[in-house]
Protein backbone atom coordinates (compact mmCIF):
# COMPACT_ATOMS: atom_id res chain seq x y z
CA UNK A 1 0.00 0.00 0.00
CA UNK A 2 1.61 3.23 -1.19
CA UNK A 3 0.84 6.26 0.97
CA UNK A 4 2.01 9.85 0.71
CA UNK A 5 3.00 11.99 3.66
CA UNK A 6 1.06 14.98 2.30
CA UNK A 7 -2.08 12.82 2.06
CA UNK A 8 -1.59 11.57 5.62
CA UNK A 9 -1.10 15.15 6.81
CA UNK A 10 -4.77 15.99 6.23
CA UNK A 11 -5.60 13.81 9.23
CA UNK A 12 -3.45 15.86 11.60
CA UNK A 13 -3.44 19.48 12.76
CA UNK A 14 0.19 19.30 13.86
CA UNK A 15 2.84 19.02 11.11
CA UNK A 16 4.02 15.45 10.70
CA UNK A 17 7.72 14.71 11.02
CA UNK A 18 9.77 13.60 8.02
CA UNK A 19 8.93 10.50 6.01
CA UNK A 20 11.94 8.78 7.58
CA UNK A 21 10.60 9.36 11.11
CA UNK A 22 7.06 8.29 10.16
CA UNK A 23 8.44 5.20 8.43
CA UNK A 24 10.51 4.25 11.48
CA UNK A 25 7.51 4.71 13.80
CA UNK A 26 5.36 2.48 11.59
CA UNK A 27 8.10 -0.15 11.34
CA UNK A 28 8.49 -0.47 15.10
CA UNK A 29 4.77 -0.29 15.97
CA UNK A 30 2.62 -1.47 13.05
CA UNK A 31 3.86 -2.13 9.50
CA UNK A 32 7.14 -2.70 7.74
CA UNK A 33 8.18 -0.16 5.12
CA UNK A 34 9.29 -1.78 1.89
CA UNK A 35 10.39 1.41 0.12
CA UNK A 36 10.56 5.16 0.62
CA UNK A 37 10.81 7.61 -2.29
CA UNK A 38 10.53 11.26 -1.27
CA UNK A 39 7.42 11.55 0.86
CA UNK A 40 5.95 8.28 -0.49
CA UNK A 41 6.05 5.21 1.73
CA UNK A 42 5.33 1.72 0.45
CA UNK A 43 3.75 0.11 3.51
CA UNK A 44 3.64 -3.68 3.81
CA UNK A 45 0.20 -4.42 5.24
CA UNK A 46 -0.22 -8.05 6.24
CA UNK A 47 -3.52 -9.89 5.95
CA UNK A 48 -4.46 -9.66 9.65
CA UNK A 49 -4.56 -5.84 9.49
CA UNK A 50 -5.58 -5.43 5.86
CA UNK A 51 -9.30 -4.85 6.56
CA UNK A 52 -8.45 -1.39 7.90
CA UNK A 53 -4.77 -0.91 7.02
CA UNK A 54 -5.10 -0.77 3.21
CA UNK A 55 -6.08 2.89 3.35
CA UNK A 56 -4.56 6.27 4.16
CA UNK A 57 -7.00 6.56 7.03
CA UNK A 58 -5.87 3.22 8.49
CA UNK A 59 -2.18 4.09 8.16
CA UNK A 60 -2.87 7.53 9.65
CA UNK A 61 -4.46 5.86 12.68
CA UNK A 62 -1.30 3.85 13.21
CA UNK A 63 0.85 6.95 12.85
CA UNK A 64 -1.36 8.70 15.42
CA UNK A 65 -0.97 5.80 17.87
CA UNK A 66 2.78 5.39 17.33
CA UNK A 67 3.60 9.10 17.64
CA UNK A 68 0.78 9.91 20.10
CA UNK A 69 -0.76 12.54 17.81
CA UNK A 70 -4.47 13.43 17.80
CA UNK A 71 -6.67 13.07 14.72
CA UNK A 72 -8.28 16.28 13.48
CA UNK A 73 -11.26 14.50 11.90
CA UNK A 74 -11.96 10.82 11.40
CA UNK A 75 -14.15 10.11 8.34
CA UNK A 76 -15.39 6.86 9.88
CA UNK A 77 -16.63 8.58 13.03
CA UNK A 78 -18.70 11.33 11.42
CA UNK A 79 -22.46 10.89 10.89
CA UNK A 80 -23.85 9.34 7.73
CA UNK A 81 -26.54 11.21 5.74
CA UNK A 82 -30.03 9.82 5.24
CA UNK A 83 -30.41 9.21 1.52
CA UNK A 84 -33.67 9.20 -0.32
CA UNK A 85 -34.44 5.68 -1.59
CA UNK A 86 -34.23 5.45 -5.36
CA UNK A 87 -37.39 4.16 -7.00
CA UNK A 88 -35.57 4.29 -10.34
CA UNK A 89 -32.79 1.83 -9.46
CA UNK A 90 -33.67 -1.74 -8.51
CA UNK A 91 -31.00 -4.06 -7.12
CA UNK A 92 -31.31 -7.83 -6.75
CA UNK A 93 -28.70 -10.08 -5.14
CA UNK A 94 -29.19 -13.67 -6.28
CA UNK A 95 -26.28 -15.07 -4.23
CA UNK A 96 -26.63 -13.46 -0.79
CA UNK A 97 -23.72 -15.48 0.62
CA UNK A 98 -21.32 -13.78 -1.78
CA UNK A 99 -22.63 -10.24 -1.36
CA UNK A 100 -23.44 -9.00 2.16
CA UNK A 101 -24.34 -5.51 0.96
CA UNK A 102 -24.94 -3.73 -2.34
CA UNK A 103 -25.52 0.02 -2.44
CA UNK A 104 -26.36 1.64 -5.77
CA UNK A 105 -26.82 5.37 -6.32
CA UNK A 106 -28.33 7.01 -9.39
CA UNK A 107 -26.68 10.36 -10.22
CA UNK A 108 -27.88 12.50 -13.13
CA UNK A 109 -26.40 15.46 -14.95
CA UNK A 110 -22.68 14.95 -14.37
CA UNK A 111 -20.01 16.44 -16.60
CA UNK A 112 -17.12 14.05 -17.16
CA UNK A 113 -13.76 15.68 -17.77
CA UNK A 114 -10.27 16.15 -16.35
CA UNK A 115 -9.84 16.01 -12.59
CA UNK A 116 -8.82 19.09 -10.58
CA UNK A 117 -5.10 19.52 -9.96
CA UNK A 118 -5.25 18.51 -6.28
CA UNK A 119 -6.92 15.20 -7.14
CA UNK A 120 -4.48 14.40 -9.94
CA UNK A 121 -1.53 15.17 -7.65
CA UNK A 122 -2.94 13.05 -4.83
CA UNK A 123 -3.33 10.01 -7.08
CA UNK A 124 0.02 10.53 -8.81
CA UNK A 125 1.76 10.79 -5.43
CA UNK A 126 0.98 7.10 -4.86
CA UNK A 127 1.62 5.94 -8.41
CA UNK A 128 -1.95 6.10 -9.76
CA UNK A 129 -2.81 7.43 -13.23
CA UNK A 130 -5.53 10.06 -13.58
CA UNK A 131 -8.36 8.94 -15.91
CA UNK A 132 -11.25 11.37 -15.49
CA UNK A 133 -12.95 13.14 -12.61
CA UNK A 134 -15.54 10.41 -11.97
CA UNK A 135 -13.17 7.43 -12.06
CA UNK A 136 -10.53 9.39 -10.12
CA UNK A 137 -13.11 10.14 -7.42
CA UNK A 138 -13.84 6.43 -6.92
CA UNK A 139 -10.11 5.61 -6.76
CA UNK A 140 -9.40 8.46 -4.34
CA UNK A 141 -12.07 7.37 -1.87
CA UNK A 142 -10.87 3.75 -2.05
CA UNK A 143 -7.28 4.77 -1.30
CA UNK A 144 -8.47 7.15 1.40
CA UNK A 145 -10.76 4.94 3.52
CA UNK A 146 -10.35 1.48 1.94
CA UNK A 147 -13.78 0.95 0.32
CA UNK A 148 -13.64 -0.09 -3.37
CA UNK A 149 -16.18 1.67 -5.58
CA UNK A 150 -17.25 1.60 -9.22
CA UNK A 151 -19.14 3.89 -11.57
CA UNK A 152 -21.27 2.69 -14.50
CA UNK A 153 -22.63 4.79 -17.34
CA UNK A 154 -26.35 4.42 -16.60
CA UNK A 155 -27.47 5.13 -20.18
CA UNK A 156 -25.51 2.11 -21.41
CA UNK A 157 -27.89 -0.11 -19.45
CA UNK A 158 -31.36 -0.95 -20.70
CA UNK A 159 -33.95 1.28 -19.04
CA UNK A 160 -37.69 1.00 -18.59
CA UNK A 161 -39.41 4.38 -18.31
CA UNK A 162 -36.14 5.88 -17.06
CA UNK A 163 -35.59 3.17 -14.45
CA UNK A 164 -32.65 0.75 -14.24
CA UNK A 165 -31.92 -2.61 -12.65
CA UNK A 166 -28.70 -4.15 -11.32
CA UNK A 167 -28.41 -7.87 -10.62
CA UNK A 168 -25.61 -9.57 -8.69
CA UNK A 169 -25.33 -13.19 -9.80
CA UNK A 170 -22.81 -15.93 -10.59
CA UNK A 171 -21.67 -16.59 -14.13
CA UNK A 172 -22.94 -19.37 -16.33
CA UNK A 173 -20.51 -21.54 -18.28
CA UNK A 174 -18.68 -19.79 -21.11
CA UNK A 175 -20.09 -16.32 -20.48
CA UNK A 176 -17.73 -13.67 -21.84
CA UNK A 177 -16.76 -10.20 -20.67
CA UNK A 178 -14.38 -7.52 -21.93
CA UNK A 179 -12.82 -5.53 -19.09
CA UNK A 180 -12.14 -1.80 -18.99
CA UNK A 181 -8.56 -2.37 -20.12
CA UNK A 182 -9.68 -4.39 -23.16
CA UNK A 183 -8.88 -7.96 -22.04
CA UNK A 184 -11.47 -10.57 -22.95
CA UNK A 185 -12.33 -13.33 -20.48
CA UNK A 186 -14.29 -16.51 -21.10
CA UNK A 187 -15.72 -17.15 -17.67
CA UNK A 188 -16.17 -20.51 -15.97
CA UNK A 189 -19.26 -21.17 -13.89
CA UNK A 190 -19.47 -19.54 -10.49
CA UNK A 191 -17.67 -16.20 -11.00
CA UNK A 192 -19.62 -13.42 -9.24
CA UNK A 193 -20.83 -10.79 -11.72
CA UNK A 194 -22.52 -7.40 -11.73
CA UNK A 195 -25.09 -7.48 -14.54
CA UNK A 196 -27.74 -5.39 -16.21
CA UNK A 197 -30.87 -6.61 -14.46
CA UNK A 198 -32.98 -6.11 -17.58
CA UNK A 199 -30.80 -8.06 -20.03
CA UNK A 200 -28.62 -10.09 -17.59
CA UNK A 201 -25.57 -9.09 -19.62
CA UNK A 202 -22.34 -8.70 -17.56
CA UNK A 203 -21.26 -5.19 -16.59
CA UNK A 204 -18.30 -6.19 -14.45
CA UNK A 205 -16.55 -8.93 -12.50
CA UNK A 206 -17.78 -8.28 -8.97
CA UNK A 207 -15.08 -6.98 -6.64
CA UNK A 208 -12.39 -7.36 -9.29
CA UNK A 209 -12.81 -5.19 -12.39
CA UNK A 210 -15.44 -3.34 -14.37
CA UNK A 211 -16.46 -4.18 -17.89
CA UNK A 212 -16.19 -2.16 -21.09
CA UNK A 213 -19.93 -2.26 -21.76
CA UNK A 214 -20.88 0.40 -19.19
CA UNK A 215 -17.59 2.34 -19.16
CA UNK A 216 -17.71 5.99 -18.05
CA UNK A 217 -16.39 8.26 -20.82
CA UNK A 218 -16.58 11.87 -21.97
CA UNK A 219 -20.18 11.39 -23.22
CA UNK A 220 -21.49 10.10 -19.88
CA UNK A 221 -24.11 12.22 -18.12
CA UNK A 222 -25.86 9.74 -15.80
CA UNK A 223 -24.11 7.38 -13.37
CA UNK A 224 -24.87 4.34 -11.30
CA UNK A 225 -22.40 4.32 -8.41
CA UNK A 226 -21.64 0.99 -6.73
CA UNK A 227 -20.49 0.63 -3.11
CA UNK A 228 -20.72 -3.03 -2.15
CA UNK A 229 -19.35 -5.69 0.14
CA UNK A 230 -18.40 -9.00 -1.44
CA UNK A 231 -17.34 -12.22 0.27
CA UNK A 232 -13.55 -12.32 0.63
CA UNK A 233 -12.91 -15.97 -0.36
CA UNK A 234 -15.29 -15.60 -3.33
CA UNK A 235 -13.32 -12.65 -4.71
CA UNK A 236 -9.98 -14.32 -4.02
CA UNK A 237 -11.04 -17.44 -5.94
CA UNK A 238 -12.22 -15.32 -8.87
CA UNK A 239 -8.92 -13.43 -9.01
CA UNK A 240 -6.91 -16.64 -8.86
CA UNK A 241 -9.07 -18.36 -11.48
CA UNK A 242 -8.85 -15.45 -13.91
CA UNK A 243 -5.29 -14.47 -12.88
CA UNK A 244 -6.60 -10.94 -12.45
CA UNK A 245 -5.60 -9.02 -9.33
CA UNK A 246 -6.61 -5.42 -8.68
CA UNK A 247 -6.62 -2.86 -5.86
CA UNK A 248 -10.30 -3.64 -5.33
CA UNK A 249 -9.88 -7.43 -5.19
CA UNK A 250 -7.00 -7.05 -2.72
CA UNK A 251 -9.25 -5.19 -0.31
CA UNK A 252 -12.30 -7.41 -0.73
CA UNK A 253 -10.35 -10.65 -0.31
CA UNK A 254 -9.25 -9.37 3.12
CA UNK A 255 -12.89 -9.12 4.25
CA UNK A 256 -13.54 -5.43 4.86
CA UNK A 257 -16.62 -4.59 6.92
CA UNK A 258 -19.96 -4.18 5.11
CA UNK A 259 -20.50 -1.08 7.27
CA UNK A 260 -17.70 0.62 5.35
CA UNK A 261 -19.74 0.65 2.12
CA UNK A 262 -22.00 3.42 3.42
CA UNK A 263 -19.02 5.64 4.26
CA UNK A 264 -17.56 5.00 0.83
CA UNK A 265 -20.86 5.92 -0.81
CA UNK A 266 -21.13 9.11 1.25
CA UNK A 267 -17.63 10.27 0.36
CA UNK A 268 -17.75 9.41 -3.35
CA UNK A 269 -21.13 11.08 -3.90
CA UNK A 270 -19.91 14.23 -2.17
CA UNK A 271 -16.72 14.27 -4.24
CA UNK A 272 -18.37 13.54 -7.61
CA UNK A 273 -21.09 16.16 -7.21
CA UNK A 274 -18.41 18.65 -6.14
CA UNK A 275 -16.01 18.14 -9.08
CA UNK A 276 -18.34 16.74 -11.79
CA UNK A 277 -21.68 18.28 -10.83
CA UNK A 278 -24.87 16.30 -11.04
CA UNK A 279 -27.76 15.48 -8.74
CA UNK A 280 -28.16 12.39 -6.56
CA UNK A 281 -31.58 10.96 -7.46
CA UNK A 282 -31.52 8.33 -4.71
CA UNK A 283 -29.70 5.40 -3.17
CA UNK A 284 -30.78 1.75 -3.13
CA UNK A 285 -29.32 -0.28 -0.27
CA UNK A 286 -29.66 -4.07 -0.17
CA UNK A 287 -28.29 -5.01 3.24
CA UNK A 288 -28.75 -7.58 5.95
CA UNK A 289 -30.06 -5.46 8.82
CA UNK A 290 -28.78 -8.01 11.34
CA UNK A 291 -25.21 -6.76 10.76
CA UNK A 292 -24.38 -3.94 13.16
CA UNK A 293 -21.43 -1.63 13.66
CA UNK A 294 -20.60 -3.19 17.02
CA UNK A 295 -18.28 -6.17 17.30
CA UNK A 296 -18.42 -8.47 20.32
CA UNK A 297 -16.58 -6.99 23.32
CA UNK A 298 -13.34 -8.67 24.37
CA UNK A 299 -12.47 -8.97 28.06
CA UNK A 300 -8.85 -9.05 29.19
CA UNK A 301 -7.39 -8.75 32.69
CA UNK A 302 -4.41 -6.69 33.78
CA UNK A 303 -2.84 -9.88 35.12
CA UNK A 304 -3.11 -11.60 31.73
CA UNK A 305 -1.65 -8.56 29.95
CA UNK A 306 1.35 -8.65 32.28
CA UNK A 307 1.72 -12.41 31.92
CA UNK A 308 1.63 -12.49 28.12
CA UNK A 309 3.87 -9.45 27.62
CA UNK A 310 6.27 -10.35 30.42
CA UNK A 311 6.10 -6.72 31.48
CA UNK A 312 5.09 -5.19 34.82
CA UNK A 313 2.66 -2.86 33.09
CA UNK A 314 0.39 -0.59 35.11
CA UNK A 315 -3.25 0.25 34.72
CA UNK A 316 -2.51 3.79 33.48
CA UNK A 317 -0.25 2.47 30.70
CA UNK A 318 -3.01 0.15 29.49
CA UNK A 319 -5.53 3.00 29.50
CA UNK A 320 -3.14 5.24 27.56
CA UNK A 321 -2.40 2.55 24.96
CA UNK A 322 -6.10 1.80 24.38
CA UNK A 323 -6.79 5.53 24.06
CA UNK A 324 -4.03 6.01 21.49
CA UNK A 325 -5.50 3.12 19.50
CA UNK A 326 -9.00 4.67 19.72
CA UNK A 327 -10.40 1.49 21.27
CA UNK A 328 -13.35 2.14 23.56
CA UNK A 329 -13.44 0.22 26.84
CA UNK A 330 -14.92 0.03 30.30
CA UNK A 331 -13.17 -1.14 33.45
CA UNK A 332 -14.49 -3.65 35.95
CA UNK A 333 -11.93 -3.99 38.69
CA UNK A 334 -8.74 -5.04 36.92
CA UNK A 335 -10.65 -6.26 33.86
CA UNK A 336 -10.80 -4.24 30.63
CA UNK A 337 -13.85 -4.84 28.42
CA UNK A 338 -12.79 -3.58 25.01
CA UNK A 339 -15.19 -2.86 22.15
CA UNK A 340 -13.49 -2.55 18.78
CA UNK A 341 -14.75 -0.25 16.00
CA UNK A 342 -16.42 -1.92 13.03
CA UNK A 343 -13.35 -1.72 10.77
CA UNK A 344 -11.05 -3.53 13.25
CA UNK A 345 -12.20 -7.05 12.38
CA UNK A 346 -8.85 -8.44 13.52
CA UNK A 347 -9.52 -7.92 17.24
CA UNK A 348 -11.42 -10.98 18.45
CA UNK A 349 -9.40 -12.51 21.30
CA UNK A 350 -7.78 -11.24 24.52
CA UNK A 351 -4.40 -11.96 22.94
CA UNK A 352 -5.30 -9.62 20.06
CA UNK A 353 -5.90 -6.77 22.51
CA UNK A 354 -2.69 -7.59 24.38
CA UNK A 355 -0.73 -7.45 21.13
CA UNK A 356 -2.20 -4.01 20.40
CA UNK A 357 -1.15 -2.78 23.83
CA UNK A 358 2.31 -4.28 23.52
CA UNK A 359 3.11 -2.82 20.12
CA UNK A 360 1.77 0.60 21.11
CA UNK A 361 3.95 0.74 24.21
CA UNK A 362 6.81 -0.63 22.12
CA UNK A 363 8.30 -4.10 22.20
CA UNK A 364 11.65 -2.50 22.99
CA UNK A 365 10.26 -1.68 26.46
CA UNK A 366 9.83 -5.37 27.25
CA UNK A 367 12.93 -6.38 29.25
CA UNK A 368 15.01 -9.28 27.98
CA UNK A 369 15.36 -12.08 30.50
CA UNK A 370 17.32 -15.30 30.61
CA UNK A 371 15.28 -18.47 30.51
CA UNK A 372 15.54 -20.47 33.74
CA UNK A 373 17.94 -23.40 33.63
CA UNK A 374 16.52 -26.92 33.69
CA UNK A 375 16.22 -28.34 37.16
CA UNK A 376 17.29 -31.74 35.88
CA UNK A 377 18.30 -33.46 32.69
CA UNK A 378 15.27 -34.46 30.55
CA UNK A 379 14.43 -38.13 30.41
CA UNK A 380 15.76 -39.27 27.04
CA UNK A 381 15.28 -42.98 27.66
CA UNK A 382 12.32 -43.23 25.24
CA UNK A 383 14.20 -41.41 22.47
CA UNK A 384 17.39 -43.44 22.88
CA UNK A 385 15.41 -46.66 23.08
CA UNK A 386 13.68 -45.95 19.76
CA UNK A 387 17.00 -45.01 18.17
CA UNK A 388 18.60 -48.30 19.35
CA UNK A 389 15.74 -50.25 17.74
CA UNK A 390 16.16 -48.33 14.48
CA UNK A 391 19.92 -48.94 14.47
CA UNK A 392 19.39 -52.65 15.22
CA UNK A 393 16.99 -53.05 12.28
CA UNK A 394 19.06 -50.92 9.89
CA UNK A 395 22.13 -53.09 10.60
CA UNK A 396 20.02 -56.07 9.42
CA UNK A 397 19.13 -54.35 6.12
CA UNK A 398 15.66 -53.12 7.08
CA UNK A 399 14.57 -49.83 5.47
CA UNK A 400 12.60 -47.39 7.61
CA UNK A 401 9.22 -46.03 6.48
CA UNK A 402 7.34 -42.97 7.64
CA UNK A 403 3.71 -43.08 6.46
CA UNK A 404 0.78 -40.78 7.12
CA UNK A 405 -1.46 -41.12 10.17
CA UNK A 406 -4.70 -41.12 8.14
CA UNK A 407 -6.46 -44.29 7.04
CA UNK A 408 -9.49 -45.61 5.17
CA UNK A 409 -10.78 -47.14 8.42
CA UNK A 410 -10.11 -46.90 12.13
CA UNK A 411 -11.68 -46.03 15.47
CA UNK A 412 -11.52 -42.21 15.39
CA UNK A 413 -13.34 -40.44 12.53
CA UNK A 414 -12.09 -36.95 11.65
CA UNK A 415 -14.64 -34.15 11.29
CA UNK A 416 -12.56 -32.33 8.68
CA UNK A 417 -10.27 -34.90 6.98
CA UNK A 418 -7.46 -33.73 4.71
CA UNK A 419 -8.24 -36.61 2.33
CA UNK A 420 -11.80 -37.79 1.70
CA UNK A 421 -10.62 -41.35 1.04
CA UNK A 422 -8.73 -41.43 4.39
CA UNK A 423 -11.11 -39.89 6.94
CA UNK A 424 -9.92 -41.95 9.96
CA UNK A 425 -6.89 -41.84 12.24
CA UNK A 426 -5.01 -45.09 11.79
CA UNK A 427 -5.50 -47.77 14.44
CA UNK A 428 -2.76 -50.00 12.98
CA UNK A 429 0.51 -49.66 11.08
CA UNK A 430 -0.02 -52.81 9.04
CA UNK A 431 -2.17 -51.49 6.19
CA UNK A 432 0.28 -48.74 5.26
CA UNK A 433 3.14 -51.23 5.53
CA UNK A 434 1.39 -53.73 3.26
CA UNK A 435 0.67 -50.98 0.71
CA UNK A 436 4.33 -49.96 0.77
CA UNK A 437 5.47 -53.55 0.27
CA UNK A 438 3.11 -54.00 -2.66
CA UNK A 439 4.45 -50.90 -4.39
CA UNK A 440 8.08 -51.69 -3.57
CA UNK A 441 7.93 -55.25 -4.95
CA UNK A 442 7.88 -53.90 -8.52
CA UNK A 443 10.75 -51.52 -7.87
CA UNK A 444 13.12 -53.53 -5.64
CA UNK A 445 14.31 -56.04 -8.28
CA UNK A 446 15.44 -53.20 -10.55
CA UNK A 447 17.30 -51.35 -7.80
CA UNK A 448 18.42 -54.08 -5.36
CA UNK A 449 18.74 -57.04 -7.73
CA UNK A 450 16.42 -59.96 -8.61
CA UNK A 451 17.36 -62.06 -5.57
CA UNK A 452 17.05 -59.22 -3.04
CA UNK A 453 14.89 -59.58 0.05
CA UNK A 454 12.69 -56.54 0.68
CA UNK A 455 12.63 -55.66 4.38
CA UNK A 456 10.71 -52.66 5.74
CA UNK A 457 9.85 -51.31 9.20
CA UNK A 458 8.00 -48.39 10.74
CA UNK A 459 7.81 -47.00 14.26
CA UNK A 460 4.78 -44.76 14.64
CA UNK A 461 1.73 -43.81 16.65
CA UNK A 462 -1.69 -45.36 16.23
CA UNK A 463 -4.90 -44.01 17.71
CA UNK A 464 -7.67 -45.89 19.46
CA UNK A 465 -10.73 -44.58 21.22
CA UNK A 466 -8.89 -44.89 24.54
CA UNK A 467 -5.31 -43.86 23.84
CA UNK A 468 -2.43 -43.12 21.49
CA UNK A 469 0.06 -46.00 21.28
CA UNK A 470 3.56 -46.23 19.78
CA UNK A 471 4.03 -49.42 17.75
CA UNK A 472 6.71 -51.17 15.71
CA UNK A 473 5.70 -52.92 12.47
CA UNK A 474 7.95 -55.19 10.38
CA UNK A 475 7.32 -56.29 6.80
CA UNK A 476 9.36 -58.75 4.72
Amino acid sequence: MKVSLSWLQKYFAEPLPSAEVVGEALTFHAFEIEEQVGDMLDVKVLADRAAYGLSHRGVAMEVAAALNLPFTEDPLRTPLPEWMPSGRLAVSVEDAGSCARYMGALVQGVSVGPSPVWLKEALESVGQRSINNVVDATNYVMLNIGQPLHAFDAKKLQSTDGSYAISVRVSEKDEAITTLTGEEYLLPEGILLITDGATRSPLGIAGVKGGKRAEVDSTTTDLIIEAANFNGPTIRRASQTLKLWTDASLRFQNSISPILAAYGMRDVLALITDIAGGTVVGVTDVFDSKITEQLSPVTVSLEKIRSVLGLAIGRDEVVEALGRLQLSFIEEGEQFIVTSPFERRDLMLPEDIIEEIGRTIGYDHIPSTTLPSLSSEPDQARFYGIERIKDFLSEREFVELSTQSFAASGEILLKNPLQLDRPWLRASLLQNLEDALTRAVTIAPRTLGPESLLKLFEIGSVFTEKEEVLLLALGV
